[in-house]
């Protein structure tokens, strides 16, 4: 299975996919957009191009765990996603933005994500 993460921003989404054999998460360009539509079909020749099984979207909840705007964003991109007729997980992306990266923080921000999720899929 090949799994695609996104930490999704309003302008700047990092991406990072995994061939789930292999288990080494591996960053993607960060995506520059204006809009959720311009997102979803940059996204979507992705998915087609790595031939992804599965999204895991960083759902970037506040401190205290409950919802705000950046979650309704988030939930709105996934909907657009959707017309990929592709599974989805969600995942709590609170603190995996690293605090200092010498890399690009959204794509690090992914990665992260895919190793979370992976850990979960093993236990």
């Amino acid at each position: 299975m090949i799994i695609l993460s996104l930490d999704i921003g309003k302008r700047h989404t990092g991406a990072a996919f995994v061939r789930e054999e292999d288990g080494i998460p591996l960053a993607l360009d960060t995506i520059h957009h204006k809009s959720i539509e311009e997102l979803a079909q940059q996204v979507s020749v992705i998915i087609n191009e790595k031939h992804i099984d599965h999204l895991v979207l960083g759902l970037p909840l506040l401190p205290s765990g409950e919802e705000g705007s950046q979650v309704a964003f988030v939930r709105a991109v996934s909907q657009k996603l959707e017309e990929n007729d592709i599974s989805m997980t969600f995942i709590d992306e609170r603190y995996t933005t690293p605090k200092k990266c010498e890399n690009d923080e959204n794509t690090a921000a992914a990665c992260a994500l895919l190793a979370i999720y992976l850990r979960r899929k093993s236990i």
